[in-house]
């Protein structure tokens, strides 16, 4: 059966993939012809504006402003005239809308120019024409620093009996780049290093089974923004990527310092360049004064949370402040945030972390969208780890579940789909809870009082992560995980170490004998100590406070076929952190990291519960399913499942991957 399927797969894939038929995508669109000259920063001129060519209903429309002679700084747009549009991107030197009707649209933008001058700017747009019935769309428009990700997504809109029969990109404008459309529905490159700002132009031309075709073209800014090289080790972001961002609320009292604190190229942390903040300037906030009081400890509120936000798109603070309002009844998350200076989201941020220089954490902005407009923004590149277990004869697997389904919903990201704000306790809850315990393991409640505000954040902690007094030193300390092989794994799967030949050839069986007998509740504890402690924390809470339990397997390999009806569990268990062994490391994680948390909530705990194995991933998921050799027998897996679970892994990779980031080894 397997075989047929593979056959079919590779049968009917260009209808549903476009990945292999006539005139569809690639894994790299062919070189672009050299591109024309600009022209825009001729005769000596400090900026210059570039918009698409011909604007129309149903198309992308976009308009940059291009530094000339230097950077452009504290961008702001805002519509003068025309239908009105929804700018999510009205903080960047590019905006991007798609015109609901013909007529005229004016903006102005004020912004600094490279001279130090503040000065505005009026573009307008003329859209002509109607949205034809069947078209596409290409979202979105973007600004973007050089060496940055992006994504630009196609959307094509079908009358009714009309099909894809291939999406195709060409580059048009602008220093060649290598055009990743291994997905035709979405074409992912990376920013070329530019002397000055430099827009890019792409085209992508839909082309139905009918023969129809039609095309749109988004443009890309390159941002002239030089980054901290990897051999300057004394940079804080030595050969990081950083992204443009900004303070959320431009009031709020640390607004004038948030991005300049930690998250911006030319911060250096020792040295003779040392230039980070002190606690004066930005402190932790367990330092301020709170508002709120409770016999569980000190609770900031979510004004003085929002204070410390910043962001590459305000609907990323809006979102967040929804989330902390809505969803943090227990203040769990306003509590932990104590350890922490700021609280960076961003659409370029992947994977998220907690960065110990600064003190402050790092989240994807796809963990935040609630709108498909919103969702348009986010950067859509694979994390760099993604393929780091492809030698390796065995997958792990993992899942939240509650009332024996799992949390995370399927968003299909060629639908234009909307999610509620409930759902961000399922889709960030996890991410925060991982994530500040990696805050917590560098600055516990025990230590806020000790702090010295002469000195910068990672001269509070630096001494405590250097004489190895961290939570997560105690507990590897007091409770080892033991596993010799899990952990050489884990240098494979998560740090990118070469599989041996021993490595290799693990049956799943194996992999599984030696983790099940281990104190760890995931293979990712054992990429580090830290993700060691933040694992167990996470999955502690996820359980204690919000009933969600997690699901931990090793299965057969997962191949191109696999879908969740096929992959064959080999062990696993569900609520593996209330294991008898596991628990006296989780009691001693929480009283000192979590101490506002009850101290029998971890003897409460109920013992893990087994899966079935020999039974798939899917029928796993309900504590009684249809025996396996009977489902195999009578549902064969559809094109539909093959590429969900591809999907669905990519974004468990995503997931597991929130990091902690450190300075050079101690």
């Amino acid at each position: 059966m397997q075989n047929k399927l593979v056959r079919q797969v590779a049968a009917v894939a260009a209808s549903l993939f476009l990945a292999a038929c006539g005139g569809g995508g690639s894994d790299s669109a062919p070189p672009a012809p050299p591109p024309p000259a600009t022209g825009l920063c001729a005769n000596g001129v400090s900026f210059a504006v570039v918009t698409t060519a011909a604007p129309a209903p149903g198309k992308n429309a976009a308009a940059a402003l291009v530094g000339c002679s230097g950077s452009i700084g504290n961008p702001q747009w805002t519509q003068t005239a025309g239908p009105a549009v929804t700018l999510m991107s009205d903080k960047t030197q590019t905006i991007s809308f798609d015109p609901p009707a013909a007529g005229s649209y004016g903006f102005r933008l004020g912004f600094r120019d490279p001279g130090g001058v503040d000065r505005s700017q009026d573009v307008t747009l003329a859209a002509s024409g109607s949205a034809a019935a069947t078209r596409l769309t290409l979202r979105v428009s973007q600004s973007v620093r050089m060496g940055g990700n992006v994504s630009v997504r196609a959307w094509p809109t079908l009358a009714a009996g009309e099909t894809v029969q291939s999406i195709t990109w060409t580059q048009l404008e602008g220093p060649t780049v290598t055009i990743d459309s291994s997905d035709p529905y979405v074409a992912l490159f990376v920013a070329p290093d530019v002397a000055r700002d430099t827009p890019i132009r792409l085209r992508a031309t839909l082309l139905t089974a009918s023969g129809l075709s039609d095309s749109d073209e988004a443009l890309v800014l390159v941002e002239r923004y030089s980054q901290a090289p990897a051999s300057d080790t004394e940079a804080v972001w030595h050969g990081d990527h950083v992204s443009r961002v900004y303070a959320y609320r431009p009031n709020g009292r640390y607004a004038n310092v948030l991005a300049g604190c930690v998250y911006e190229a030319n911060l250096h942390y020792t040295g003779v360049q040392r230039n980070t903040c002190p606690l004066t300037l930005l402190p932790f906030l367990a330092q301020e004064p709170f508002l709120a009081q409770d016999s569980g400890g000190t609770l900031p509120s979510v004004e003085q949370v929002m204070d410390r936000v910043v962001v590459s798109h305000d609907w990323l603070g809006r979102n967040f402040e929804n989330f902390l309002r809505t969803q943090d009844t227990r203040g769990d998350f306003r509590r932990m945030l104590n350890s922490v200076t700021a609280v960076v989201l961003g659409a370029q941020v992947r994977p998220s972390f907690y960065y110990a220089v600064t003190g402050a954490i790092y989240l994807d902005g796809d963990n935040f969208w609630l709108t498909p407009d919103e969702r348009d923004t986010v950067n859509e590149a694979p994390d760099f780890r993604s393929d780091f277990d492809r030698e390796l004869q065995y997958s792990d697997l993992w899942r939240y579940v509650q009332n024996s389904r799992s949390i995370f919903v399927f968003f299909d990201a060629r639908s234009r789909l909307t999610r509620d704000v409930n759902y961000l306790l399922y889709e960030a809850g996890w991410l925060m809870y991982h994530e500040l315990g990696h805050a917590l393991d560098f600055l516990p409640p025990s230590q806020y009082t000790a702090l010295n505000s002469a000195l910068d954040a990672w001269g509070n902690i630096g001494p405590r992560y250097s004489n190895q007094q961290l939570t997560s030193d105690l507990v590897t300390a007091a409770f080892p995980l033991t596993s010799t092989e899990m952990a050489g794994l884990a240098q494979v799967k998560f740090q990118g170490a070469t599989a041996n030949p021993t490595q290799r050839g693990y049956a799943p069986d194996q992999v599984a004998g030696f983790f099940s007998i281990d104190r760890a509740t995931d293979e990712y504890n054992y990429s580090t100590q830290y993700e060691d402690v933040a694992m167990s924390l996470e999955e502690f809470l996820m359980q204690h406070r919000l009933g969600i339990q997690r699901d931990k397997a090793i299965t057969d390999k997962i191949t191109d076929s696999t879908t969740g009806s096929t992959l064959i569990v080999r062990w696993g268990q569900r609520g593996r952190v209330g294991a008898a062994n596991i628990k006296p490391r989780v009691r001693s994680i929480v009283q000192q990291l979590a101490p506002w948390v009850g101290p029998t909530a971890i003897d409460n705990l109920p013992a893990p519960l087994a899966m079935r194995a020999g039974e798939s991933w899917e029928a796993n998921l309900a504590p009684q399913a249809i025996p396996r050799a009977r489902r195999l027998q009578t549902q064969e897996p559809t094109l539909l499942q093959l590429w969900q679970l591809k999907k669905e892994l990519q974004r468990m990779q995503h997931r597991r991957h929130a990091h902690v980031k450190l300075p050079p080894a101690r």
